[in-house]
This record gives C-alpha cells, structure tokens and sequence, in this order.
C-alpha cells in the first residue's frame, strides 16, 4: 500500500508544479492584458499634454475611474480562474460602468476605444453569455457617442477606422483570453484527474488488504480451529496423534503468519496443488471425506491458477465454519467454446451438509462477497446456491490465459520488489 500511497504524493508533486507553472503563466498574460486599461488612459494623458486646445476637464481625472475598472477587472479574472465562475454583477457592472467613465474622460478617441476594447477582451468570459451579448451590442453604439459629446472636432471617417482596428484588437484580446482560460482549466482538469486516480488507487488498495485479510485469516484461523480441536479430542486417547496434530498447529501457525507478510507485501500468487492439498488435509481432519476430480494433469497459466486457488480456499473454508459436511468435493473441468476458441475453467465445490434451514435464502458473506469481486475482477464469474440434496455448491467459471486484475497487481508488487 506505501508504493501507491507514494505514488500518489508523486504525482501530485510532479503535476502540481506543472499547475503552479502553468498559474504563473496564465496570471501574467491575464494581468498584462489588463494592465491595457490603465496603460491607454496614461498615454491619453500624456498626449493630452501637447494639445493646443486641451480639454476643460484636468487631464489626469480620466486615470481615477481607470483604476478602479482595472482593479475590478483583475478581481473578476482572478475569479473565473480559480472559482470558474461569473462574476457577481455588481462586480461586472461597476467595471463596466468605470471603463465607461474612462472612455467619456478620454481626450483621444483612439486611445478610449483601446481601453473599451482591452475591458471587453477580458471580461467577455467572466459573464453569462445573454448578458455578453447585450453589453457588446450596447458598447458598439455607445462609443460613437463620443463623436458628438466630446470637445473638439473629430473626422468620422478615421473614428470608424479605429473603431475597426479596436474591435479586431478587442477579438485578439478575446481569444489570448480564451486560449489562457482553456489552458488553465485543462491543466486543472489533468491535474484533478491524476489527484482522482491517485485516491482510488489507494482506495482499491485499502479494499484488495481488507479482502486478502479476511480470506487469509479466516481460512487459517478455522484451520487452526479445526486442529486443535482434533488433538482435543485426541489427546486421552491417543496423546501421539494429538502430539502430531500440534506440530501441525504450530506449522500452520507459521505458514499463516508468512502468508499475511505476504499480502502486506503485495505478493499474492498461490498455487493451486498446494491450496487443494492444503485444504483437503483440513477437510479430513474434520471427520469429513473430501473427493478432488479434474486436477490431474490439469495445466494452467499461473493467473488462472492462482484465482482458482482463492476459490478453492474461501470455499472450503465456507465448508469448514458454516456446514456439518461429511463429503466435499472439489472439481475442476476444462471446456473450450468451439465457436470462439475460448477456454474456460469451471470450478465447483460442494458439500452435501450446508448449515442453516433448508428454505433459507442464500446470502453472500463478506468471504463470498470479496471472492464474487475478486472473480469478476478476473473476468469470471461466481455462483453460490444450496443443492435439492440439503447441500451448497460454489461455482466459478474463470477464463484461461487471461491477465486479471490481481495477477496484474502481483507483477506490480513483483516489480517493487525488484
């Protein structure tokens, strides 16, 4: 679980600094853009200076309502980039207002429709579209009011020249904007996507420990059970077996101890002569027959083996707590489908007690429920249900030859371990 959870970390720290890299990028380009609406009214002003005729208004009053737009401008960017959203509309609108102000200040047409042009640029994302589309169309009228309002005479046909070149520089603004905006919302979507994977690795992780933890301690601790009671039993009447059935206690012990270390580790390949012949000797050593069909000469690739151990063991320990069994069987039959070529390996373990009344509906326990996930995380699929005969029978059909999803977890730990 450590790899994941570091993995995690790395990749956060990797994308993160991509994300602030990005930040910085996205937050100059917004903020020189912005810097636009204060620039054009210095430049105003500082043009106004060597006008025979200037203006009756003070020169520099036109810079006092351009800060105020800019500043409002930089709080509306600020938030569509971190919030993704519009801005509030006393936001939108008191900048709006501002860089009115501005431009009727303005004594250089030019200028003014640079500054109108450079605020629309910035703001035309921060709102929703209809309002948008209301405050464009009532700014391509209102700026050629300053023709007849302003001091001084101004040649018609130059303003609408300019008035073209602001409106195509209003567009460059527009799209610089869009192309940050959608830089920015992609890295944080890369980001959030990478920091998501990362949470559900680490998920999976904590469920597939969960899950190993149950199987694995269940079906030694009922194989612990189940010997020590025989020995019990035992040991009046013959205090050597029972001697032997402790030594056997003591080795379980031991093997069920290496197996957790196991699956803390990560490494979780069983193989499945060894867990049918484990299993057996504890289904013998519960006074019951057990009968294993189909194993002999059976070749299987490790994957499929080691699913159809975890089968076998979950279900013979279902056998071992939950069943007064006097026979269990355990079958393996290799089928292949003519039509598609595919080979499937169907494993069945039954017992011819199953506990509880024989009308009862049955219900997947936490050993069966993981076992269900950790098949169909295979690509098979399991079955549980009690037979006419008053006993229960576990089917699972796994597919042959195919990578599943804990195998692929086991090259992984295989891989760390390296």
């Amino acid at each position: 679980m450590g790899g994941d959870v570091g993995g995690a970390h790395g990749t956060d720290g990797r994308y993160g600094f991509k994300l602030r890299a990005a930040r910085l990028v996205i937050l100059v380009t917004v903020l020189s853009g912005v810097s636009g609406v204060l620039v054009w009214p210095v430049v105003d002003v500082v043009a106004r200076a060597e006008l025979e005729d200037p203006a009756p208004w003070p020169p520099t009053l036109c810079l006092v309502p351009a800060v105020g737009a800019a500043a409002l401008l930089c709080v509306i960017v600020w938030r569509r980039i971190n919030a993704r959203r519009n801005a509030d509309p006393w936001l939108y609108w008191g900048s709006l207002g501002l860089v009115c102000a501005t431009y009727a200040l303005m004594a250089n047409p030019v200028f003014a429709l640079f500054t109108v042009g450079v605020w629309w640029g910035l703001a035309v994302f921060a709102a929703p579209t209809r309002r948008t589309a209301r405050v464009t169309a009532a700014l391509a009228v209102v700026t050629w009011l300053y023709l007849p309002l302003s001091p001084g005479e101004h040649s018609v046909a130059l303003f609408a020249v300019m008035w073209v070149v602001a409106f195509f520089q209003a567009l460059l603004m527009a799209g610089a904007s869009a192309a940050s905006l959608w830089l920015w919302d992609a890295t944080t979507d890369a980001v959030e996507g990478q920091r998501a994977r990362a949470r559900l690795a680490v998920t999976e992780e904590r469920l597939r420990f969960s899950r190993d933890m149950h199987d694995l301690l269940g079906h030694s601790l009922s194989a612990l059970a189940v010997k020590s009671e025989l020995a019990g039993r035992l040991l009046e009447a013959s205090p050597e077996r029972a001697a032997a059935e402790m030594a056997e206690v003591q080795a379980l012990a031991r093997t069920s101890l290496q197996q957790v270390r196991c699956a803390v580790s990560g490494y979780r390949e069983v193989r499945l002569a060894d867990e049918v012949e484990s299993v057996t000797a504890l289904v013998r050593a519960g006074r019951a027959e057990a009968v294993v069909t189909g194993l002999d000469g059976l070749d299987l690739p490790r994957d499929t083996q080691t699913l159809a151990a975890w089968v076998v063991r979950e279900s013979v320990t279902n056998v071992l707590r939950h069943s007064d069994a006097t026979r269990c069987r355990i079958g393996f039959t290799s089928t292949r489908d003519p039509g598609t070529g595919t080979e499937t390996l169907v494993v069945e373990v039954a017992n011819d007690r199953a506990g509880g009344a024989s009308g009862d509906r049955t219900v997947f326990g936490n050993g069966l429920s993981g076992l269900s996930e950790r098949v169909a995380a295979g690509g098979g699929s399991l079955s549980a249900a009690r037979t006419g005969d008053g006993g229960f029978l576990v089917r699972a059909v796994l597919p042959v030859g195919r990578r599943t999803a804990e195998t692929g977890e086991t090259a992984l730990a295989e891989r760390g371990a390296r």
